[in-house]
């Protein structure tokens, strides 16, 4: 069965160049609308009607699912930016782009004028307009929760990346797409936030030195209960035996065409390539709202016993690399969890690697288990799911993520990469597979003589020649004098940390550690839930992202403490 001859990056930039016109924020209409977009093109392409499920999960700013806590449904309806003090200048509007308009912004009544102040951290900001260049969230709490803004001016850039020309200097006429808090106690401030850029930040800020501007604004959105849905695609009604399980997030600000319209639209091409070819093996595609849908959907499906054997994420797939200076990257497969699926899909990226003459013409690295996407949900509930996407991205999070920084060939390398992935699921190749027993030998000799002698390290020996199917290994190993674990380590929470938590991590703990403790502390909850001792763990957390154990003791200390973690 071929399958790669059927994918052509046209079609799916096309449908990335359909989404990106959807302001698609979780629970929106604009939301609901691409969604069924993604149905009706399959039903007229011949994809049966019946193969389509959407799930439902709570909007209402108060349903906690684990450790994430559901945000209202919100959608922008127009807002507007002026400069009226000393002078009068437009500043922006939703007129000129959709993401001038903070996600969980609130609504003003009618025209209103604000004192423009700048922000100085913590202070008393009533009925002001604050103008700021930090962290939203954290602005937020210290001008609005404590310091009584009514509204809130934010330049600010997530992962800077200089290196490849992003940062604010170099794009000053981009307007990042920000968020503030909108639960239901959070949305009840009805906080005006206008997301602005480089340029005018600097117009704003001049002014603002004087200690007389005023800005005036005018906002309309809706911000309401209503539901996160979640699209699950039967891409071959194949009933027997395990699924495979393809996901993508459908949410994210017009534009949004790398993040994640790009995702969205292969899985969706995929599901119909599956489907014209009749494909012999159950495979789903699952379109979701990015954790607040994909980490409720894992645990129904852990419920009803029905989690997948493997999936693979797709988030962020399509970005040219010379216009993005973006590289395609694969999150690995935690070593707690089997290695095969995550192996085969490295060794097919590598194969179809585009070169010339033997040289490689794009860029392909392979990292240590990330977190940040919708993976993390069945990840962290002991399935393998490893993640393909482009990072860093010089237009992330902002207006310029357009579909034309998107790439066909690139689209193709990613998508053929998961098609001849799957084939491997009916049409085994020997001399294929040898090449990816010889990957995990290798990577299973590392761990195992990292690991040798130390505590945890009898908890984890059995299980990790299992899952890099090590066997040949066990006579060189078995007198390591292998030490248990000391201490128990089980999760606080099913599935995924989520980001939010992420926000509390203390500055200094940060500057300390020096390392990636987002990702890492997903790892640990995962191998909490598989491991089981605190020892084997933080080991292997050592071992797979190479920093010293003594950083991951004092980030799995910390997380015990805010109860995260127990032990």
């Amino acid at each position: 069965m071929n399958l790669s001859r059927r994918l052509d990056g046209r079609k799916v930039k096309s449908l990335i160049e359909m989404l990106s016109g959807y302001h698609r924020m979780r629970g929106s209409k604009d939301y609901s609308e691409s969604m069924h977009s993604l149905m009706d093109y399959l039903i007229r392409t011949g994809f049966p009607k019946e193969r389509f499920k959407v799930f439902e999960y709570p909007a209402d700013g108060v349903t906690k699912t684990g450790n994430i806590l559901s945000t209202l449904a919100w959608e922008p309806v127009f807002g507007e930016l002026w400069l009226e003090e000393p002078e009068r200048v437009f500043v922006t509007s939703t007129a000129v782009t959709k993401v001038s308009l903070v996600s969980g912004s609130g609504s003003s009544d009618g025209w209103e004028l604000s004192p423009l102040a700048i922000y100085k951290g913590k202070g008393d900001y009533s009925g002001k307009a604050v103008l700021a260049n930090d962290d939203p969230v954290k602005v937020f709490q210290n001008a609005v929760v404590e310091g009584g803004a009514r509204c809130l001016v934010l330049c600010h850039m997530r992962k800077a990346f200089e290196e490849i020309g992003r940062s604010l200097n170099d794009l000053p006429h981009m307007t990042n797409s920000l968020t503030i808090p909108y639960d239901r106690e959070s949305a009840d401030l009805n906080t005006v936030a206008f997301s602005v850029t480089k340029e005018k930040f600097d117009i704003l800020l001049n002014h603002a030195k004087s200690g007389n501007a005023a800005v005036g604004y005018r906002v309309e959105t809706k911000m309401s209960q209503g539901s996160f849905e979640v699209l699950q695609i039967d891409a071959t009604g194949f009933k027997e035996g395990p699924d495979v399980l393809i996901t993508a997030h459908l949410c994210h600000p017009s534009p949004g065409a790398d993040d994640n319209a790009s995702g969205a639209a292969l899985a969706t091409e995929i599901a119909r390539i599956l489907n014209d070819e009749k494909f012999p093996y159950s495979v789903k595609i699952a379109l979701v709202p990015e954790y607040l849908g994909s980490v409720p959907y894992a645990l129904q499906l852990k419920e009803e016993n029905r989690l997948p054997m493997y999936t693979i994420n797709l988030d962020m797939v399509g970005a040219d690399q010379d216009k993005t200076g973006s590289t395609f990257i694969l999150s690995e497969v935690p070593p707690y969890l089997p290695q095969r699926w995550g192996r085969i899909l490295e060794l097919n990226i590598r194969r179809l690697l585009p070169s010339n003459s033997g040289y490689p013409l794009k860029r392909f690295g392979e990292i240590p288990f990330m977190a940040g996407s919708d993976h993390c949900a069945f990840t962290t509930l002991g399935i393998p799911s490893p993640f393909m996407g482009h990072l860093p991205d010089r237009f992330y999070h902002s207006d310029f993520d357009t579909p034309q920084m998107m790439d066909e060939a690139e689209l193709e390398w990613v998508g053929l990469s998961a098609l001849n992935t799957l084939d491997q699921l009916i049409k085994p190749d020997p001399d294929f597979l040898l090449g990816v027993k010889g990957k995990m030998i290798g990577e299973l000799y590392r761990i195992l003589k990292t690991i040798a002698g130390r505590e945890g390290s009898d908890d984890l020996f059995d299980l990790l020649i299992s899952n890099y199917e090590g066997e040949v290994l066990r006579r060189i190993f078995n007198d390591s004098d292998n030490l248990p674990s000391l201490s128990p380590l089980e999760p606080a929470f099913e599935s995924s940390l989520g980001l939010e938590w992420i926000k509390t991590f203390p500055q200094n703990l940060k500057d300390e550690l020096g390392i990636d403790f987002a990702s890492i502390a997903d790892f640990v909850v995962g191998g909490a839930a598989v491991v089981g001792g605190r020892e084997a763990v933080e080991l292997l957390a050592s071992v797979h992202y190479r920093v010293g154990i003594e950083k991951v003791r004092v980030l799995t200390g910390w997380m015990i403490e805010r109860g995260l973690l127990r032990s």
